[in-house]
């Protein structure tokens, strides 16, 4: 039952107290007996809600007079006031109703004490209450006593909480004592009117006590309470004695506003002043002081207190993150988070008070209402006050207790403009500061990476998931984010992107978020998650009002500092004038104020009265642009006549600078006659423009522009008079010129060339380097201000160009050397490219920056690191002739002895990958290109080919695309449909899931959609909104190639047609002449208006869209053409082909510009960057090439057979010749160590190839080598079989016309047929191992099986033969003089032998009908023969042998090749036709045209020729061979295919004499070389077989037993041995002299790719692919040990001594002990060659202290001796550095071997 409140009887009138006597009596004493003979309850505790994994105890603790339960009960609005009691049906128990919902986590409980005031209160003091309720706690904690208290006590309950605390800390002296654990856990108090400092009822209380005395009771103890007592002094002092720091945070005291009881206002029982304990927190309720513990509803009574109990609720249910879980957020977000960007960084300030207080209350109830839009965002025009709003918002939210976290974003913090680091930023923020978003946060990122996430997957994995709504880490509550500034954001895109992002999941989250910006879009308007305000159409007189209270209390300021506050200054005229000028923009109005404020105390009030009489009078039609523009005039004017000069100058300077400086920088770069200009100066000039210009007071601090509007005055002409104009051209001028000035004082000192060590790290340069301010923003910027002058007025840079010739003469390289320590190569190589570029610099100028740029690009990957090696490593690298080079190369010890170009060419640089390249693309800026290969997208900076991205989407990519800006990258997949990444961040932008095949893919509409297509759809997708667009089904059968720049068409292609088809309906615009299948590229004009088609024939087509027909063919590739590309303007056509090569075209007249050769294997894919100067390459040799195509630099002249695969090399001992061999060649090359040049090349096995034939499909050649016979496919050059029968040469091989049989002549008299589709021994490595007598016989059986018939007859070599029409019979010529006929169908074979001629008959020939029978012999002569009659038709006689014949296609006419060199044409019938001369050498093969007008003829002279019938003259000359051709034919009339003892297969174009496709090589390959220590023998694996070559004397000697390729050979250091590995599955020990083979070690694997002999002849080491080393004994054939070196590739190794291996891979060089098997990191001092460390370092024992870089990305192989280092690069050049200075020969006792 609750008690009457004595107050209730009290009231005040005119400050006595009254009491109406009887009324009083007769309730005292009906008070007294119901509390007398009410039940006198026991203290205890009772529990309301108890959730499962409660996180915090909430105790509430009721006030003096009241009983439980009633006391926490609130009447309802319907109730009858009851003066008795209230009735637990008609009241509200909202601890246990209401309370939950609220604080789910908290187990809620309701202290009970012995709270009656009447007689006998004083046995039940506040000590005794306390005590209670802290045994109660430790009773009700015993399961949980460290879980976090939330104290909520109603007045005199107050009391008793603070009471508690202090005992459980005084209860520590015992640390068995449960009880100090109370005070110990982590606890909040809410005090509801607690009297900390008594009552102003304390009279009252007096009377009471005087009263109840008859009755036996005393109010001494409540006295004490209620009044300022030295008690309650005590007590408190206690009490905030035992808070910790964070519990006084976590206190918040309640007051009361009403102090009405009934209808007696009494005022408030406790005041403010008394409620509130002088710390934490405080916050009014709109009750009485008996109801601040009753809630009857959730009303906003309610909801406000519950949000100020959560302000110490949430630190204990969800506390700060720990230390710990902050360090691991701090290194997850290292790099990925903004410092400066939360409102209280940045140097803004707040609303004025009592100004915006509309905007920004309006907003406050929208945050603090958990209902309604969970968006806000405030947009307005610039200056119109959004980030006073959005600060001040944040300071309110923070008062609120909401705030979750902010970032403003600046144009002063370059950081806050990467808007990929907002939604980190803020996840960070949160993270910070809730435990449970921290532990959340790093679950998230557990398995990933801040970087790894792209912007979608940032928001959700950082932001939503986190924060979801239905599993908030902030436990019920809502925190406010707020975002500003995004207007000033370069990357608006993003900025939608942000917001779309943040409405999309916004409903889910525990989070809301308040955004100010300019108009952005209007897209999101009507979204229902959003709320929108717009400054401009806020009441005009509201914002007028907010900025007259903005003027009058600045002015009142001023007004004060004067003295004259409430003066009359200012007046209401001269308010309303600034005002009226103002509105709309606040920054006019802080202007005003800042420019009178300005000045001393004096000019206060004449200023305002100039600006207000200067002031467009009010109603002008001027805009608010206009008038604050007047102002900026005003004030500069004025200042001006202050220091008219030094301001301009200053000035100037500010409106040109690229960057913020500082007074001391500014006074730097204001060079003079008299030197720079002094701080005090500048200092000076800037002082009377503190309203416009924030001028700090630290002369190292920054000066900004206060408002962008202010350069912009200044700089236009019509808004500025002539005083303070500043023309922006000669602000650049005189800024570049002051930059170079001070470069030039600053960098012509030694202080970096005087560093003794040019490896000095860059933490070394940077001691020695001092860069200021000024010299900092001049190196950065002065090619900039440059650029503007050319770009502004050209006329006026003559001048300047004498400077900039200057610097580059003189300080270039120092420049670089700063710009490397500013860690600004990058951008240096892009500003070096904008001067190289523009057309007003001169012709020197832009050379001078070309070098520079390529030299900063070179060797960017050591400079940045290594400062100083741009003077070494760096030079030693570019060419020779350059300029750079010959003004600033220094005599150093390293020097590139040969491999590289003489001057600047065209390729500006390869990029090495591991992979083929598969296709490529620019950015539309050409500053990146992207390529990508199996599994991985790269993407490279153009101008210091510096890697920028590596991403590893799923290795079924297909085509990629990259956007005009180059920002993001999208790609195609064969069953994963498409996905779009942030380059930057390497995040998914967007992903559409599909199951075609994605065949090509492109961003349009300015890169915010992709348009791919499959055989079935052509879809647009947003990368934006994440969204598929448009699904266009394809009408037709085919896959798209390409699409035009806006995508609205596209090139289809199907086995038959190219269709040009139209993306919007899918519907077929035209047809192009030609068939599908033979198109493997195309690509549609910028325009769309012309189609460029790449063929398999190597032609490029070129056809109008509109008709479908050819407009032309461009002729000039002889292999396949893989990639074309339109130009940026699409005057010219790239092509890349796999003849190696890249061509450019006119599009005009169809002819070749230019041919660039640099790729040793295919070029697969090619691109044009937009402004039309650059190409990149991408080939199967796995690097990407970027070309410049502009017009003045050297084209490399090598053939792309110069720059194969380098497959073997050695090194002299003298360390002077380098022995190498490339790709599919039996040719030794030799190159002069000194000088570069090439010696005659050593070929090996010269006259092995004996003959040749090619299939009459095309598809096969059969070429004879000795008594072998091999078959090769002729795409790929590939061997298909390799025969022996035969007994002596093989000198003549033929095709049947079915191409099934091949049928040979020999030395050895016979014939023999043979089937070429016998397996090869490919198909044996899959086979079991069986026995090697076994292995023998199958290989026996096997050779006879491919032998399928031998003819026997002739009595001396066979020289010719060749096959009938049908195949049913052969013809053959002999040595013997005779011609036999052999009948292939029958037993007997031998048909007819015919005879006449007197020498040997070299070369036979069947008719078409098989009716006659041509043959040509030694005695000069050529018959035809009937076959059936065996008789001579016909004979001529000539001057030679005669080597070649052959029947015209109707049989007509025969064609014969003589000796004497020429050709001679007849009729059969009616004798000689013609003679054809032009051959310098015997005419080894002739054949006719089918329309027989042209011959075609193959020579020793290894040219192919033909020649036109009807003129007798000779049309074309094919040169391309390089050995006799033995073989031509024509394929079309149009095409002949040539094959030629040079084992090389070429298809030509007869129209223009060039190469079709590239030439097959069918060749026995070198696969490894090896020299013998004292240089005179050289050991080369040719195939199988190694041909040992003595130097000396030229002899040539072969060992042969391997059964395939030979890839290792190795001398023992007597010369005496040599050790070989096969892919056989052997390594064989060999015996020089005697020719023999020794030992064979039968290693069982073809992973061993090297061998090598110990210093012990007896031990051999193998080395596999695999990393293990094996070592063999080589007497007993056993393996003895091995080791594994976990490198996988080594290019050498070799022993230093018998326990030491060196082990050398393409990026080290490596120690490794043989006896442990383990790894020696020192190199002993016998090492006396130059050694390549894994950092890319080549360091020489033979002079230990210089070194030299070299970039290890791209080399394949590398070899050295004590004199040099070779390089073999994966792009087939050889590179040789040399060692100028090395240690005596004498002295060196190592070499490699």
């Amino acid at each position: 039952m609750s008690p009457i409140p004595l107050t209730m009887v009290v009231y005040v009138t005119g400050g006595s107290l009254y009491i109406s006597g009887a009324t009083f009596i007769c309730l005292l004493f009906l008070q007294f007996l119901l509390l007398d003979n009410e039940e006198q309850r026991p203290s205890r505790i009772h529990v309301l809600f108890d959730p499962k994994d409660a996180l915090v105890d909430v105790v509430a603790v009721q006030g003096l007079g009241s009983t439980y339960p009633y006391t926490w009960m609130g009447k309802r609005k319907s109730t009858r006031r009851n003066t008795l009691s209230i009735p637990e049906a008609q009241g509200v128990r909202w601890l246990e109703t209401y309370l939950p919902d609220d604080l789910p986590e908290a187990r809620i409980m309701a202290f009970e004490y012995n709270s009656k005031w009447h007689y006998n209160a004083d046995f039940l003091g506040l000590h005794e209450h306390a005590s209670a309720l802290l045994h109660a706690l430790v009773d009700k904690r015993q399961d949980s006593p460290g879980r976090p208290i939330l104290f909520i006590g109603h007045s005199y309950g107050g009391l008793v909480i603070k009471q508690t605390l202090i005992l459980s800390r005084k209860s520590k002296t015992d640390p068995l004592d449960p009880r100090q654990r109370i005070a110990d856990v982590e606890s909040s108090i809410a005090f509801l009117g607690t009297p900390h400092q008594g009552s102003n009822h304390a009279l009252f209380a007096r009377v009471l006590s005087f009263i109840y005395r008859p009755f036996g009771g005393t109010y001494a103890h409540v006295l004490k309470l209620l009044s300022d007592s030295d008690r309650l002094v005590e007590l408190d002092r206690e009490f905030k004695d035992v808070l910790s720091e964070g519990q006084k945070k976590r206190t918040i005291c309640f007051y009361e506003t009403k102090g009405r009881v009934w209808s007696w206002p009494l005022g408030p029982i406790v005041t403010r002043t008394s409620a509130y304990l002088g710390q934490g927190l405080e916050a009014a309720m709109e009750c009485d002081h008996n109801e601040m513990n009753k809630f009857f509803d959730r009303d906003e009574r309610y909801k406000r207190f519950i949000g100020n109990l959560q302000r110490v609720y949430n630190p204990l249910a969800d506390p700060a993150a720990s230390d710990a879980s902050k360090e691991e957020l701090r290194k997850k977000f290292s790099g990925h988070i903004v410092n400066r960007s939360q409102y209280a960084s940045t140097d803004l300030e707040g609303c004025i008070p009592e100004t915006r207080e509309k905007v920004v209350e309006e907003i406050v109830n929208w945050a603090c209402n958990p209902t309604g839009e969970k968006v806000y965002w405030m947009v307005g025009m610039a200056g119109t006050g959004k980030s006073t709003i959005a600060y001040t918002l944040c300071e309110r939210l923070k008062d609120e207790g909401i705030l979750g976290t902010s970032f403003f974003c600046s144009t002063t913090e370059d950081q806050t403009h990467n808007m990929l680091s907002v939604f980190p930023t803020i996840a960070y923020a949160l993270g910070t500061h809730s435990q449970r978003m921290a532990d959340s946060l790093l679950g998230a990122l557990k398995d990933k990476d801040v970087g790894d996430l792209n912007l979608r997957d940032t928001y959700t994995t950082l932001i939503s998931s986190p924060a979801s709504s239905s599993n908030s880490p902030f436990r019920g509550k809502t925190w406010i984010v707020v975002l500003d500034g995004f207007d000033q954001v370069r990357d608006t895109d993003r900025v939608e992107t942000i917001i779309s992002l943040i409405l999309e999941h916004v409903h889910a989250v525990a989070l809301k978020f308040f955004i100010s910006s300019r108009p952005l879009s209007n897209k999101f308007k009507k979204d229902p998650q959003l709320r929108r305000l717009d400054l401009y159409d806020r009441p005009r007189q509201e914002v007028r009002q907010d900025i007259r209270l903005y003027v009058q209390r600045c002015l009142k300021k001023l007004a004060a500092r004067l003295g004259d506050e409430g003066m009359g200054w200012p007046t209401e005229k001269e308010v309303d004038a600034v005002v009226d000028c103002a509105t709309p923009l606040f920054i006019y109005a802080s202007t005003v104020c800042s420019y009178v404020g300005e000045e001393d105390d004096s000019q206060i009030k004449r200023r305002l009265k100039a600006v207000i009489d200067k002031a467009p009078v009010k109603g002008s039609t001027k805009s608010p642009t206009d008038k604050l523009y007047a102002l900026y005039a005003q004030i500069t004017d004025v200042a001006s006549k202050k220091c008219n000069e030094d301001i301009k100058e200053v000035l100037g300077l500010i409106v040109a600078a690229r960057d913020h400086l500082s007074i001391q920088s500014i006074a730097s770069l204001l060079v003079s006659d008299d030197g720079a200009e002094s701080e005090s100066r500048v200092s000076a000039a800037l002082g009377p423009l503190r309203s416009v210009l924030s001028v700090p007071n630290d002369q190292n601090e920054e000066v900004r522009v206060i408002h962008t509007s202010f350069p912009d005055f200044l700089t236009d002409p019509a808004r500025s008079n002539e005083t303070y104009y500043h023309d922006p051209s000669e602000c650049h001028r005189k800024l570049a010129t002051n930059c170079m000035s001070l470069m030039k004082k600053v960098l012509d000192k030694d202080e970096i060339e005087g560093l003794p060590d040019p490896y000095s790290p860059m933490d070394k340069v940077k001691e020695r380097v001092n860069i200021s301010g000024a010299l900092e923003y001049s190196c950065v910027h002065w090619i900039s201000h440059v650029v503007e002058v050319y770009d502004l007025k050209p006329g006026s840079a003559k001048e300047l160009e004498e400077a900039v010739t200057s610097f580059f003469e003189v300080r270039v390289l120092r420049w670089l050397v700063h710009m490397s320590v500013l860690g600004k190569l990058g951008h240096a190589a892009a500003s070096l490219r904008r001067l190289e570029l523009h057309g007003q610099a001169s012709a020197s100028i832009r050379r001078a920056s070309m070098e520079a740029r390529r030299l900063t690009s070179q060797s960017h990957s050591v400079v940045e690191d290594y400062p100083l090696q741009i003077y070494y490593s760096g030079l030693m690298r570019i060419p020779k002739k350059s300029d750079i080079a010959k003004r600033f190369q220094k005599d150093w010890n390293w020097e590139v002895a040969s491999g590289l170009a003489e001057d600047w060419e065209r390729c500006e640089g390869v990029l090495t990958l591991r992979k083929t390249v598969q296709s490529l693309i620019f950015s539309s800026d050409g500053r990146m290109v992207a390529a990508y290969t199996l599994g991985e997208i790269r993407i490279w900076g153009v101008e210091d080919l510096k890697e920028l991205c590596v991403m590893r989407p799923p290795d079924d990519l297909t085509c990629i695309a990259l956007s005009s800006d180059g920002k993001s990258v999208a790609a195609g997949f064969k069953t994963d449909g498409i996905q779009a990444w942030d380059v930057e961040t390497k995040n998914e932008r967007a992903r559409d899931i599909g199951k075609e095949l994605i065949s090509c893919i492109a961003f349009i509409d300015n890169d915010q959609e992709v348009i791919y297509g499959s055989s079935k759809s052509i879809c647009r997708y947003s990368v934006k909104s994440n969204e598929r667009l448009t699904d266009i089904k394809v009408k037709l059968e085919g896959r798209p190639l390409s699409f035009s720049r806006d995508g609205r068409r596209a090139i289809l292609r199907n086995q038959d047609h190219i269709y040009i088809i139209n993306t919007e309906t899918g519907d077929k615009m035209s047809t192009l002449d030609i068939p599908g299948f033979e198109v493997v590229a195309a690509a549609i004009s910028r325009d769309g208006e012309k189609v460029v088609s790449g063929l398999r024939d190597g032609a490029i087509q070129m056809f109008g869209v509109q008709g479908g027909n050819e407009e032309a063919r461009l002729i000039g590739h002889v292999n396949a053409v893989i990639s074309v590309a339109f130009s940026g303007d699409d005057q010219q056509i790239v092509s890349g082909s796999l003849d190696a090569s890249v061509r450019i075209w006119s599009v005009s007249d169809g002819k070749e510009e230019m041919k660039l050769v640099g790729h040793p294997n295919w070029v697969t894919s090619v691109a044009y960057s937009d402004d039309g100067l650059r190409v990149a390459s991408g080939s199967w040799d796995n690097t990407v090439r970027i070309w410049s195509v502009e017009p003045g630099l050297e084209e490399r002249q090598s053939s792309s057979v110069d720059r194969q695969r380098v497959t073997a090399l050695a090194l002299s001992s003298d360390s002077q010749r380098v022995f190498y061999a490339r790709d599919r060649s039996r040719r030794i090359h030799i190159r002069n160590v000194d000088n570069g040049k090439e010696e005659r090349p050593l070929i090996v096995g010269r006259h092995h190839v004996n003959t040749v034939a090619i299939s009459n499909d095309g598809r096969h050649a059969v070429i004879a080598r000795g008594k072998r016979l091999q078959i090769y496919n002729i795409d790929d050059g590939d061997p298909l079989a390799d025969m022996e029968g035969h007994e002596d040469l093989i000198l003549s091989v033929a095709f049947s016309p079915d191409n099934q049989k091949v049928a040979t002549g020999s030395h050895d008299k016979t014939i023999r047929i043979w089937d070429p589709k016998i397996s090869n021994k490919k198909e044996e490595e899959e086979e079991e191992e069986e026995e090697e007598e076994e292995e023998e016989e199958e290989e026996e059986e096997e050779e006879e099986e491919e032998e399928e018939m031998k003819l026997e007859g002739h009595k001396d070599s066979v020289w010719s033969i060749a096959f009938s029409a049908d195949g049913s019979k052969l013809v053959s010529g002999s040595s013997d003089q005779s011609i036999h006929i052999w009948d292939l169908e029958s037993e007997s074979a031998m048909l007819k032998t015919l005879r006449g001629h007197t020498g040997p008959v070299l070369s036979v020939a069947f008719s078409s009908d098989s009716q006659k029978v041509v043959s040509g012999s030694h005695d000069k002569t050529v018959r035809v023969w009937d076959v059936e009659t065996g008789e001579v038709k016909q004979q001529q006689m000539y001057g030679g042998s005669i080597w070649s014949v052959a029947f015209s296609p109707n049989n007509s006419k025969i064609v014969s090749g003589c000796n004497d060199h020429t050709i001679h044409v007849w009729d059969v019938e009616g004798g000689e036709m013609a003679v054809l001369e032009g051959h310098t050498d015997a005419i080894l093969s002739v054949a006719f045209s089918s329309n027989q007008q042209r011959v075609v003829s193959g020579s020793h002279d290894t040219t192919v020729r033909l020649w036109d019938l009807e003129t007798g003259k000779e049309v074309r000359e094919m040169v391309g061979h390089t050995d006799s051709v033995q073989f031509v034919k024509f394929q079309e009339d149009d095409t002949v295919s040539s094959a030629s003892d040079d084992s090389t297969y070429r298809t030509w174009d007869v129209r223009t004499g060039k190469q079709k496709t590239r030439a097959v090589a069918f060749d026995n390959w070198v696969g490894s070389i090896a020299l013998s220590s004292d240089d005179r023998l050289l050991a080369v694996g040719l195939n199988s077989t190694i041909h040992i070559l003595d130097m000396e004397t030229g002899n040539e000697r072969t060992l042969q037993g391997h059964t395939y390729r030979v890839v290792s050979i190795s001398f023992l250091y007597n010369n005496e041995k040599i050790v070989s590995v096969s892919d056989d599955e052997t390594a064989r020990i060999w015996n020089v002299e005697k020719k023999e083979e020794e030992r064979r070690l039968e290693i069982g694997s073809n992973e061993i790719y090297s061998a090598t002999f110990s210093l012990d002849p007896k031990i051999v080491a193998l080395r596999g692919w695999n990393g293990r080393i094996w070592f063999w004994n080589v007497e007993t054939g056993a393996m003895e040990k091995k080791f594994e070196s976990g490198r996988e590739w080594m290019s050498s190794m070799s022993f230093v001594d018998n326990t030491h291996l060196l082990l050398w891979s393409h990026d080290a060089i490596e120690m490794w002990n043989v006896e442990t098997g383990e790894q020696d990191e020192n190199i002993p001092d016998t090492v006396n060659m130059p050694i390549l460390l894994r950092d890319g370092w080549i360091y020489s024992p033979s002079a230990p202290n210089t070194r030299c870089w070299f970039p290890l990305d791209g080399i394949s192989e590398v070899i050295s001796d004590a004199l040099c280092i070779v390089f073999v690069l994966m792009s087939g050049d050889i590179v040789v550095v040399k060692l100028k200075q090395p240690m005596p020969r004498e002295q060196r006792s190592f070499r490699m071997r």
